[in-house]
């Protein structure tokens, strides 16, 4: 069963931990308790008929990416970015929290890993205020994040969806690696086949 490491990262009070507990347990409290370091819970989805274990790591939002998360950012594989859907601030403070992932986490070839934008607690927005979809998809195709959705931790609105679309992301770039590296080892391999079969030829000629 493949096995991934997934980061819940964003600002102080956009609902990280409701969502984390929504897509784990299906659970939602009002009770507001702030994460303190690093809480995490596990998932499996599956995707394409496949089970998927999915760790889900909920950072605490004091600190982007200080010393201490650094730590637990480690051999993540994607993250999940969490705006609040009712305070267009956090839309900025988002792109401040991709911009310190890619700069301290990479995967084992150097490029970024993969994140959705989500904008939490779309179950409180007021027609004519806050973000919409629109300016999400906008603003999340403007800083290369693979997706956006509007979610809501309370109804439980698109919060798997998300975290599907996440590891589905992780295992395409995975598996586009894994495909680049055997058609590299083919590739050596039809070289030397190549080299092999001249010198033969060489040899007989003498």
């Amino acid at each position: 069963m493949s096995f991934f490491k997934v980061l819940v990262i964003g600002d102080v009070g956009v609902g990280k931990t409701s969502l984390v507990n929504r897509i784990v347990y299906n659970t939602f409290t009002e009770k507001y308790k702030a994460t303190i370091g690093c809480e995490f819970g596990l998932k499996i989805i599956e995707i394409n008929g496949e089970p998927v274990r999915v760790q889900l790591w909920d950072l605490a939002g004091q600190d982007r990416l200080g010393g201490i998360s650094r730590l637990y950012c480690r051999d993540a594989n994607g993250a999940l970015v969490v705006t609040d859907a009712t305070r267009e601030g956090t839309l900025e403070q988002a792109s401040l929290w991709k911009g310190s992932v890619d700069d301290n986490v990479r995967l084992p070839d150097g490029s970024p890993i993969p994140m959705v934008l989500v904008a939490n607690k779309s179950d409180l927005l007021v027609p004519g205020s806050g973000m919409t979809n629109d300016d999400l998809a906008r603003f999340a195709n403007q800083r290369q994040f693979v997706a956006s959705y509007m979610t809501s931790s309370k109804l439980g609105t698109n919060a798997n969806e998300a975290l599907v679309r996440l590891v589905e992301e992780i295992m395409k770039r995975s598996q586009a690696k894994e495909d680049a590296m055997e058609s590299q080892i083919k590739g050596m391999g039809g070289e030397k086949l190549k080299a092999g079969k001249q010198h033969t030829q060489q040899k007989k000629c003498c």
